[in-house]
């Protein structure tokens, strides 16, 4: 039994809405469990804490897959109901050994800065320098001319059409560009077809069509993209230091600066990747990494666990034995607001946080796990310290 994948799949299917009555029950008992600032957990050892997981968990799917287990009389059996919610959850696990773990209360996570999570929002910029605000919800036509359509739906999408009439080829290419800022994150359904999901504070610049030998791109920040297939055209997916080439496919890429490193994740099909040091051929599966802000050489890393890496793209942070830093540049970008990485402690964590909780919410996950706490200071500073 993997608790830890089990537990995943029935947050993911609750976020998803294909979460059964058995495990909607649970999830939502939880959080009210959460916001009343319970912590059944807190006259217990930690051996004792540990048992009452792996005891648990069993009775928890064993009733969710309507199955039958014997619960065995244990001594701290009373705490089973509030343990379930707070232990099995198991949103994130603490992989360093440490000697006490504390749990931040209820009134500590009041005092920290409550931010709410990103949206659908983004700027516009079309070829004569006009920009189009895009963070409501109503429909909109933006642009119309003789052969192409621009409008965005009530769902955060922006969609060209290439209409019948026209002549294209004549025409000068015009360009776009869709800018999110932090706290934002938008999609757009290029000419050709394409489907792009543009993740915070990132950029993606655009012809309104594609014409020539080649549909090219150019990225900054993080989108993950469908490409629609066609084999005489290629698609270019320029960024710092990088160059990714397809003919039709699903992948992930990574080049925001402050993570030090570009990342490219493919999800099925094949990609070529290439930088000035070297070429790569990517199959599905694979993850490119280039260290140095993209300035080194093409490292491959086989079997990569791809929902981790388009996690943000469906509602979810997912930690892979990540770094605290790491995560907390997520929440720097999704959050809007500014970490003080001077303090960040080097701990590493494991888990899945809803990308729609309140800032205050994923901290006090943090806090429970890591024996880290949190502090705010003026202009939405966020300082972390150990505890």
């Amino acid at each position: 039994m993997n608790t830890q994948k089990d537990l995943q799949r029935m947050m993911e299917n609750y976020i998803s809405g294909r979460a059964t009555a058995e495990e909607t029950k649970f999830i939502e008992t939880y959080y009210k469990h959460l916001d009343a600032g319970i912590d059944p957990l807190a006259h217990l050892s930690a051996p004792e804490i540990e048992e009452l997981e792996e005891r648990n968990f069993s009775i928890l799917k064993a009733k969710i897959n309507g199955g039958k287990t014997e619960r065995k009389t244990i001594p701290f059996y009373r705490y089973i109901a509030a343990a379930i919610i707070l232990v099995s959850i198991s949103f994130i696990t603490y992989y360093a050994v440490s000697p006490k773990k504390e749990i931040l209360t209820k009134a500590e996570v009041a005092n920290v800065l409550d931010a709410l999570p990103g949206s659908d929002k983004a700027i516009l910029t079309l070829a004569d320098g006009s920009k189009v605000v895009l963070d409501d919800h109503a429909k909109t036509n933006i642009s119309k001319s003789s052969f192409l359509t621009i409008s965005k739906t009530e769902n955060g999408q922006l969609i060209y059409k290439v209409i019948a009439n026209g002549d294209i080829n004549s025409s000068k290419i015009a360009y776009n560009t869709i800018e999110t800022p932090r706290g934002g994150q938008y999609q757009v359904v290029l000419p050709d077809g394409t489907k792009v999901w543009i993740n915070a504070a990132s950029s993606l610049k655009y012809p309104e069509i594609f014409r020539g030998n080649e549909r090219k791109v150019e990225l900054t920040g993080e989108a993950y993209f469908e490409v629609a297939k066609n084999k005489t055209l290629p698609f270019r997916v320029m960024s710092k230091n990088q160059e990714v080439e397809v003919l039709g496919t699903h992948f992930n890429i990574n080049t925001y600066m402050d993570d030090k490193s570009i990342k490219t994740t493919l999800l099925e099909g094949s990609i070529k990747i290439s930088n000035q040091k070297s070429v790569k051929i990517l199959s599905a599966g694979e993850q490119a990494v280039i260290a140095d802000y993209g300035l080194g050489a093409i490292i491959v890393n086989p079997n990569i666990d791809t929902d981790n890496e388009t996690a943000w793209k469906n509602g979810q942070f997912r930690f892979n034995n990540a770094g605290l830093k790491s995560i907390l540049n997520q929440l720097e970008r999704w959050y809007d607001i500014d970490i003080d990485y001077a303090t960040v402690p080097d701990r590493r964590f494991n888990g899945m946080v809803p990308r729609n909780a309140k800032l205050s919410e994923v901290l006090n996950m943090l806090s429970l796990t890591g024996n880290i706490a949190f502090e705010i200071k003026e202009g939405k500073r966020l300082k972390v310290f150990t505890k």
